[in-house]
């Protein structure tokens, strides 16, 4: 949404008890060894988060229209991305659930945000989520749309 900052909780999984891909995420989170919610800056010249979890590589691929994605392992020559500058163990993988920085307070803290998220913010998180957006028209509909997804995304919470 051209917002240069976002908010990530990653989810750090043993290699044999992480999802297999998104559509598994939400059940499987619970089984996370150890979560951390952080501030990223975005590059939006090289399309990768900074500090690097070698996204670009990911975003040029298929399957990130959810908003969770896997933390994939820079291999040198055989990579669009960049090394990821996180630790994690070598028998880890790390999932990843990204909020931009405005939808973070509003859909996960539970509280407003300095501004209110825009209709346009709001129909991607539509999309994203699978959420109907035609009937968010007036900001008198807003506040139910904002309850629909803090539901939906009270799943994707790290376990404390």
């Amino acid at each position: 949404m051209g917002d240069d900052h976002a908010v990530l909780d990653l989810f750090f999984f043993a290699a044999g008890e992480a999802p297999t891909g998104a559509h598994d995420f939400e059940q499987a989170r619970g089984r996370a060894r150890r979560t951390e919610t952080q501030p990223y800056g975005y590059d939006w010249g090289d399309w990768e988060f900074v500090p690097s979890l070698n996204y670009r590589d990911l975003l040029m691929g298929a399957g990130d229209d959810t908003g969770i994605w896997r933390i994939e392992p820079y291999v040198e020559g055989s990579s669009d991305g960049s090394p990821v500058s996180l630790e994690m163990g070598p028998d880890e993988q790390v999932w990843v659930v990204n909020y931009c920085s405005l939808c973070h307070p509003v859909f996960v803290q539970g509280r407003a945000p300095d501004q209110e998220p825009c209709l346009e913010h709001l129909r991607a998180v539509a999309e994203n989520l699978g959420l109907d957006f035609e009937h968010v028209r007036g900001s008198a509909d807003k506040p139910a749309f904002i309850e629909a997804v803090r539901a939906k995304v009270a799943l994707r919470r790290p376990v404390s």
